[in-house]
Protein backbone atom coordinates (compact mmCIF):
# COMPACT_ATOMS: atom_id res chain seq x y z
CA UNK A 1 0.00 0.00 0.00
CA UNK A 2 1.58 3.57 -1.25
CA UNK A 3 1.88 6.14 2.10
CA UNK A 4 0.53 9.37 1.78
CA UNK A 5 3.19 11.86 2.45
CA UNK A 6 1.83 15.36 3.22
CA UNK A 7 3.99 18.87 3.83
CA UNK A 8 2.72 21.81 4.82
CA UNK A 9 5.09 25.24 4.96
CA UNK A 10 3.99 28.65 6.78
CA UNK A 11 5.62 31.69 7.85
CA UNK A 12 6.58 31.88 11.40
CA UNK A 13 4.78 34.61 12.38
CA UNK A 14 1.44 33.30 11.24
CA UNK A 15 1.65 30.28 13.78
CA UNK A 16 -0.76 31.52 15.94
CA UNK A 17 -3.34 31.16 13.24
CA UNK A 18 -2.36 28.05 12.33
CA UNK A 19 -2.45 26.12 15.68
CA UNK A 20 -5.98 28.22 16.63
CA UNK A 21 -7.53 26.84 13.13
CA UNK A 22 -6.00 23.52 14.03
CA UNK A 23 -7.39 23.04 17.23
CA UNK A 24 -10.84 24.62 15.88
CA UNK A 25 -10.78 22.15 13.04
CA UNK A 26 -10.00 18.81 14.64
CA UNK A 27 -13.89 18.67 16.44
CA UNK A 28 -14.49 18.60 12.56
CA UNK A 29 -12.04 16.20 11.65
CA UNK A 30 -11.65 13.81 14.26
CA UNK A 31 -8.63 10.69 13.93
CA UNK A 32 -9.71 8.79 11.21
CA UNK A 33 -8.00 5.55 12.59
CA UNK A 34 -10.35 3.62 10.11
CA UNK A 35 -8.50 4.99 7.05
CA UNK A 36 -5.25 5.30 7.54
CA UNK A 37 -2.51 4.82 10.20
CA UNK A 38 -0.11 8.26 10.85
CA UNK A 39 3.15 7.05 10.76
CA UNK A 40 4.98 10.63 11.83
CA UNK A 41 4.31 13.99 11.70
CA UNK A 42 7.98 15.61 12.39
CA UNK A 43 7.97 19.48 12.46
CA UNK A 44 10.92 22.02 11.76
CA UNK A 45 11.75 25.45 11.58
CA UNK A 46 13.71 26.88 9.55
CA UNK A 47 14.71 30.78 8.61
CA UNK A 48 11.73 30.94 5.96
CA UNK A 49 8.97 29.51 8.22
CA UNK A 50 7.40 26.32 9.98
CA UNK A 51 7.31 23.12 7.47
CA UNK A 52 5.38 20.27 8.84
CA UNK A 53 5.38 16.72 7.18
CA UNK A 54 3.20 13.70 7.57
CA UNK A 55 3.49 10.22 6.60
CA UNK A 56 0.04 8.24 6.75
CA UNK A 57 -0.26 4.39 5.50
CA UNK A 58 -3.78 3.89 4.21
CA UNK A 59 -5.63 0.76 5.30
CA UNK A 60 -6.45 -1.83 2.80
CA UNK A 61 -9.06 -0.63 0.16
CA UNK A 62 -9.07 3.08 2.53
CA UNK A 63 -6.93 5.09 -0.25
CA UNK A 64 -9.07 7.21 -2.08
CA UNK A 65 -11.10 8.03 1.05
CA UNK A 66 -8.07 9.07 2.67
CA UNK A 67 -6.61 10.70 0.15
CA UNK A 68 -9.83 13.01 -0.05
CA UNK A 69 -10.25 13.23 3.35
CA UNK A 70 -6.43 14.45 3.76
CA UNK A 71 -7.29 16.81 0.93
CA UNK A 72 -10.01 18.64 2.69
CA UNK A 73 -8.42 19.05 5.73
CA UNK A 74 -5.21 20.69 4.39
CA UNK A 75 -7.45 23.27 2.54
CA UNK A 76 -8.73 24.12 5.58
CA UNK A 77 -5.76 26.49 6.03
CA UNK A 78 -6.03 27.80 2.43
CA UNK A 79 -7.29 31.26 3.74
CA UNK A 80 -4.00 31.71 5.77
CA UNK A 81 -1.23 34.39 4.79
CA UNK A 82 1.77 32.40 3.18
CA UNK A 83 0.29 28.62 4.03
CA UNK A 84 0.41 26.06 1.46
CA UNK A 85 0.68 21.92 1.35
CA UNK A 86 1.61 19.43 -0.89
CA UNK A 87 0.68 16.08 -0.98
CA UNK A 88 2.62 13.09 -2.80
CA UNK A 89 2.03 9.27 -3.16
CA UNK A 90 5.32 7.42 -2.19
CA UNK A 91 5.17 3.78 -3.01
CA UNK A 92 7.28 0.61 -1.35
CA UNK A 93 10.21 -0.35 -3.45
CA UNK A 94 7.62 -3.85 -4.39
CA UNK A 95 5.19 -1.73 -5.44
CA UNK A 96 7.38 0.22 -7.82
CA UNK A 97 9.07 -2.95 -9.11
CA UNK A 98 5.13 -3.90 -10.09
CA UNK A 99 4.24 -0.71 -11.57
CA UNK A 100 7.41 -1.32 -14.02
CA UNK A 101 6.43 -4.66 -14.54
CA UNK A 102 9.33 -6.11 -12.88
CA UNK A 103 9.06 -9.33 -10.77
CA UNK A 104 9.31 -9.09 -7.61
CA UNK A 105 12.53 -11.46 -6.51
CA UNK A 106 11.48 -13.86 -3.13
Amino acid sequence: MPYIVTTMWYPTHVNDDIVKRYLKITRNYPAKDELYIQLCAPLMVTKEGIKIMTVREPKKGKFEEAMTYTTKFLNEFLDIEGYSYQIEVWHTFQEALAIGNIEVPD
